[in-house]
């Protein structure tokens, strides 16, 4: 067999998109916190905590911690737990991303509530100039949307391409979601 042929079988197999996986598993530098919550691991994730070299805010090769991972998956006893044990609310990821525009573009409205109540900063932006808000109404998550709205947000943030919230989700066709921007103005809230 030649080795065209064998790469192929290879593909085929799916022996390659199993390496991938392990490769960027490998790769990811998770701390064991991470891969607990990674697995949706309740249990786990205490247990790490628990361990006092535990490093709640460490950060993997991306820059992620395990709040991020977890606000972005929506487990909500994982985030309560993440910050009962003092996880920063306000890192940023190498791209700028918190853990809160995480789970503002999954919509993820229960994470987004628990990082709100703790203090995260609404209004800060990613390498993008994407807020949170921007991440959301780009998504079509209008609860989320409101949500954030109601907290605070400011409407008027550009991206660097000069786009709105607004202009992202009228872009990405959330008709809903342009309406409740409209709505929010006519109420002088923008």
């Amino acid at each position: 067999m030649n080795k065209t042929n064998w790469m192929m079988q290879w593909w085929r197999s799916g022996l390659m998109a199993v390496t991938a996986v392990v490769w960027l598993t490998a790769c990811d530098n998770n701390t064991p916190l991470m891969k607990a919550v990674l697995d949706q691991d309740a249990a786990g994730v205490t247990a790490e905590l628990q361990q006092q070299a535990a490093d709640v805010d460490a950060r993997n090769a991306y820059g992620w911690t395990a709040l991020m991972h977890a606000a972005r998956i929506g487990d909500e006893t994982i985030v309560q737990s993440l910050l009962a044990h003092g996880a920063a609310v306000d890192l940023q990821d190498e791209g700028g991303w918190t853990a809160l525009m995480r789970a503002a573009q999954k919509g993820n409205d229960g994470a987004v509530k628990q990082l709100l109540a703790r203090g995260a900063r609404i209004n800060l932006v990613d390498r993008k100039g994407y807020s949170a808000l921007h991440w959301a109404a780009h998504q079509g998550h209008i609860t989320t949307v409101n949500l954030l709205l109601t907290a605070g947000a400011d409407a008027a943030l550009k991206n660097v391409e000069g786009a709105t919230a607004d202009d992202l989700a009228g872009d990405e066709g959330h008709s809903d979601i342009v309406t409740l921007f409209k709505r929010q103005r006519a109420q002088g809230g923008g």
